[in-house]
């Protein structure tokens, strides 16, 4: 059967990004035809070159005047960002215009093009929640300017909904890895590959994040782009969590290095850190008809083969 996106014009903004590239991807398998606009500042010219069915434009959400001057699309997934936590303490500034006015410049967008709408935004909206799992109606309890900058993106999101009648998703993503990805599952296995005798964790090593595959994501963004789910808010997660010291032993039981490697941590971490993400998925299971399938070790073993690091 045709996928109901076949044909249509959509825009990815950040689609050089992570996860703009695998969504991107995935589009382009399915027939839709594909803008991504990103300004590389965090992107991978590979992710353009090996996207090169999808028409690329080097440009800023910060830009409205080029952003109002590119055609009409369908559906506009809203995926740039300044996403990192760290850097948003120290650059408050730039993390609010980037999160905060380009979101707005890209609301502009599509309302003035009557375009379709989906809304990326975080985990860090919940600050350190009381209820875990973590459903959508827990609210806004940031503690970090990402997640504030986000929460704006949110409000505005729901203003355009509520005035002007846009059309918009909004999902939410807890940690997303995988492949062109460099997080924590890379940094330890960087780590363990020059020194396997030492494996050094930033921060206590009890943070729990949850941990969800880039594919299963790709698969939800394509998902809640059914016009039934406007106006809706959804999380996207696996529905479980793990901690990064548990993280850091089953990769060191995937190698054999257990009792052989010398896990420390540095007991302090970054300013605005989250203690645990652990997403109730019910909604999206429930209304999606999505379920995440990529397990985190099947996920590891596989990555660890690749990478030639089994003895």
């Amino acid at each position: 059967m045709e996928h109901p996106l076949k044909g249509k014009h959509i825009l990815v903004t950040g689609g050089a990004g992570f996860i703009g590239f695998h969504l991107t991807k995935k589009l382009l398998e399915i027939g839709a035809d594909v803008t991504t606009y990103d300004n590389m500042s965090n992107a991978k010219p590979e992710n353009v070159k090996d996207n090169s069915k999808a028409h690329f434009i080097k440009g800023d959400i910060l830009d409205l005047k080029t952003l109002q001057s590119l055609p009409k699309f369908d559906l506009i997934y809203h995926l740039a960002a300044q996403v990192v936590v760290p850097y948003s303490m120290e650059n408050p500034t730039e993390d609010f215009e980037n999160n905060a006015r380009g979101t707005l410049n890209v609301l502009e967008k599509a309302r003035k093009d009557k375009s379709r709408l989906v809304f990326s935004s975080t985990a860090a909206i919940y600050g350190n929640p009381t209820q875990l799992p973590t459903s959508e109606d827990y609210g806004f309890h940031p503690f970090s300017c990402y997640g504030l900058s986000k929460v704006v993106g949110e409000e505005y999101s729901q203003i355009y909904m509520q005035q002007y009648k846009s059309k918009i998703t909004i999902i939410r993503f807890s940690n997303v890895y995988g492949s062109r990805c460099h997080g924590v599952i890379n940094d330890f296995l960087d780590k363990l590959q020059k020194n396997p005798e030492k494996l050094e964790i930033i921060g206590t090593g009890k943070q729990a994040r949850d941990f969800v595959h880039v594919f299963d994501i790709a698969e939800a963004l394509l998902l809640v782009a059914d016009e039934k789910h406007i106006g809706k808010t959804f999380n996207l997660g696996f529905g479980e969590t793990t901690t990064i010291i548990d993280l850091a032993h089953i990769i060191l039981k995937i190698l054999n290095l257990e009792g052989k490697t010398q896990v420390t941590t540095t007991g302090q971490s970054w300013q605005g850190d989250i203690n645990t993400i652990w997403f109730n998925i019910s909604k999206a299971k429930k209304e999606l008809g999505w379920t995440p399938k990529i397990r985190l070790e099947d996920y590891l073993r596989t990555l660890i083969n690749e990478r030639k690091m089994l003895k």
